[in-house]
């Protein structure tokens, strides 16, 4: 073979290899811009929720009632993007950085992780030096951000922003904080003067909102919506009548 014909060979290898190194994420990448490219036609939706004890501000991106994309942010910074297809993440993005050194922002991270069949199967990273990852990474980080996911989307579909719809009984009276103990307790006093508990068990967003900072709350004047329910309580010996509150309305101006 001549030298030209080499040559020529070699570089037609050059333009098939990286081409035939996308075939696997062609799909993924035409999902992810179709989400984008739709965005506007979206129902556009925001929450906020806990998970593994970190609170996280959520927007997502609903088609037909059920997220398509959705944006976590961590109090660190970190940024999560999930793309979804069938209820499940097809495509993730991160964005964070490493803890540097003496209090410095340390280096700035961006990942991409591809799943297929409800598993990673490609994870492109910009970290210096390129980590290894093994199979164990693999099961153990798609694990977490399919659970994130399901937890995500479940917040985002509750409509926390909506006033209470539950049926009960209204109270007015002024936040004093939260009991721990085997259940949490929303603490009020009345208009007069009396100090009422309410068992935390099943409320909805605006309930849960304020637990993630309780303490900004104390003092603030509040609606409660509450009901008389058997619940079973193991701690004291089986089921028991109890008042829980359903869900909270703020009347101080913010």
């Amino acid at each position: 073979m001549s030298k030209s014909a080499i040559l020529l060979a070699l570089a037609s290898l050059a333009v098939i290899a990286p081409a035939s190194a996308q075939e696997d994420t062609a799909h993924h990448r035409a999902v992810y811009a179709k989400i984008n490219a739709a965005e506007k036609s979206l129902e556009k939706v925001s929450g906020k929720t806990r998970f593994d004890d970190t609170s996280f501000d959520l927007t997502g991106w609903l088609d037909s009632g059920k997220p398509a994309k959705i944006v976590a942010k961590s109090p660190d910074g970190a940024t999560t993007e999930f793309y979804l297809e069938n209820g499940a993440p097809l495509f993730v993005f991160n964005a964070y950085r490493r803890a540097g050194e003496d209090g410095k922002a340390g280096q700035a991270i961006e990942e991409r992780l591809y799943f297929k069949d409800g598993e990673i199967f490609k994870w492109l990273t910009t970290e210096k030096p390129a980590p290894v990852f093994h199979a164990e990474d693999y099961a153990a980080t798609g694990e977490l951000l399919a659970n994130q996911c399901k937890a995500f989307g479940a917040a985002l579909t509750k409509k926390s922003d909506a006033k209470p719809v539950a049926t009960g009984t209204t109270l007015e009276g002024t936040f004093t904080g939260i009991e721990q103990g085997d259940y949490a307790h929303w603490n009020i006093r009345t208009k007069d003067g009396k100090e009422r508990s309410f068992f935390i068990l099943k409320p909805d967003n605006t309930v849960e909102k304020a637990l993630d900072d309780p303490k900004k709350f104390v003092g603030k004047s509040c609606r409660i919506t509450w009901k008389k329910s058997t619940e079973e309580i193991p701690e004291a010996g089986g089921k028991m009548e109890i008042e829980q509150i359903l869900s909270v309305e703020w009347l101080d101006a913010k």
